[in-house]
């Protein structure tokens, strides 16, 4: 008799081109044939993951697999770590950019990520710890930030991350700048930035690093890309050569490595984490939470 696992299926209806919708006959058809006893549930307002895993934990599920955007991830991710014994994750990307799927070397096609879910092994993942809040790949502030969750689902739906570049363009960041000190590991920044990331990724916003950069995502150390706020439109145009070079280590840029960071502001600030609203903060503490995801692919 075939060991049959039990799978949770949460979807987002209205990530990407509301796809997953189209494909949950097949995607059902692919875990059943799998070994797998499915549950469904859709990721509508007022009946979010957290929610839903958090009524969950006694129904014993093997593996919990995302079928949405980074978003949905996300809050499925929270769901999950907040569980005293987390089951396996498996993610079907669909949404408009995917940052962390491609991170991983996801498949792109549904029926492809299925059937590493079905037929993958294990990977341990670092997350991170947001004073409290977690996140998969990314905490940022600065300009174009608020871009991925301020962006319209339609506009997203309709065309993918030419959506994202299409509002970046709109917030061109003439003469913004953030003031702030930075700690990383042992090294300190007071600065008026542009932009800083801590991530847990190799792409942003459909924006990859270099082959060249050294970033894994089982290593224990985020990787933190701090960008200063240009003084003049020279400065502007320099960096963003050195972005488009992937030239990340210079007198407007630097991207480093650790296991930690803290930033202090004089005024409250937004952040966006993995794509969404992580509110305004003055105070923040991130760690590294090593290996706490442990996703079949």
């Amino acid at each position: 008799m075939i060991d049959r696992k039990k799978l949770l299926l949460l979807y987002n209806p209205s990530a990407g081109r509301a796809q997953t919708s189209r494909n949950l006959d097949m995607l059902l058809q692919k875990f059943c044939t799998g070994g797998c006893e499915t549950t469904v549930y859709p990721i509508l307002d007022g009946l979010n993951a957290e929610d839903i895993l958090a009524g969950a934990e006694s129904a014993g599920y093997d593996i919990v697999v995302c079928c949405g955007g980074d978003g949905t991830l996300h809050h499925t991710v929270n769901g999950l770590l907040r569980l005293e014994q987390p089951p396996l994750l498996g993610y079907i990307p669909s949404g408009s950019t995917n940052d962390f799927a491609a991170s991983l070397g996801l498949p792109k096609t549904p029926e492809d990520a299925a059937d590493a879910v079905v037929n993958g092994r294990p990977h341990a993942i670092d997350a991170g710890d947001f004073g409290g809040e977690l996140f998969c790949y990314v905490a940022a502030f600065g300009a174009f930030s608020a871009v991925s969750y301020e962006t319209p689902q339609n506009m997203k739906n309709a065309m993918g991350h030419l959506a994202y570049i299409i509002e970046g363009v709109k917030r061109l960041p003439i003469g913004e700048k953030y003031p702030a000190r930075v700690e990383v590991g042992d090294q300190v920044f007071e600065e008026e930035f542009l932009f800083c990331s801590i991530s847990n990724t190799t792409s942003i916003g459909g924006f990859s690093l270099d082959k060249s950069v050294e970033a894994t995502l089982d290593d224990g150390e985020f990787e933190v890309l701090l960008i200063k706020a240009p003084t003049s439109v020279a400065e502007a145009n320099t960096i963003v050569s050195k972005l488009l070079a992937r030239d990340f280590n210079n007198e407007l840029i630097h991207l480093l490595h650790a296991d930690s960071v803290t930033v202090h502001f004089p005024t409250p600030t937004k952040w966006t984490l993995d794509g969404e609203y992580g509110g305004e903060h003055t105070d923040v503490s991130v760690q590294v939470l090593a290996n706490a995801l442990h996703m079949v692919f």
